[in-house]
């Protein structure tokens, strides 16, 4: 699978939805880790400027220590942001992973 950057030095992404973990067994709850061992979450962001009027909001993927806090509506930085191609099971897409998704203060990383 091969990860491709993403350029987001003139974009700007709010929240759209509550963080979620990425659970890999519903029956048990059992959820996804990274490489290192941390838990992996899902976040809805909205990028900015954005002309796909049928599905808007992009879901990211991001480990984190700590179940994220991250309110409704805020703007933030997905750092590190790439998007990779999936096929699984007779389906396919995009995905989207960051390393980390902090409040944008508006400064250059």
């Amino acid at each position: 699978m091969r990860n491709i950057p993403v350029d987001t030095s003139s974009m700007s992404f709010t929240v759209a939805g509550e963080a979620e973990p990425k659970i890999v067994d519903r029956a048990t709850g059992e959820v996804k880790k990274d490489a290192e061992g941390r838990d992996l979450y899902t976040l809805p962001l909205l990028p900015m400027p954005n002309d796909d009027r049928r599905n808007p909001v992009i879901t990211v993927t991001f480990p984190s220590a700590d179940f994220p806090q991250i309110q409704l509506g805020i703007k933030v930085r997905p750092v590190g942001l790439v998007c990779f191609f999936w096929q699984m099971n007779g389906r396919s897409g995009m995905g989207f992973r960051c390393e980390a998704v902090r409040p944008d203060t508006g400064k250059a990383a």
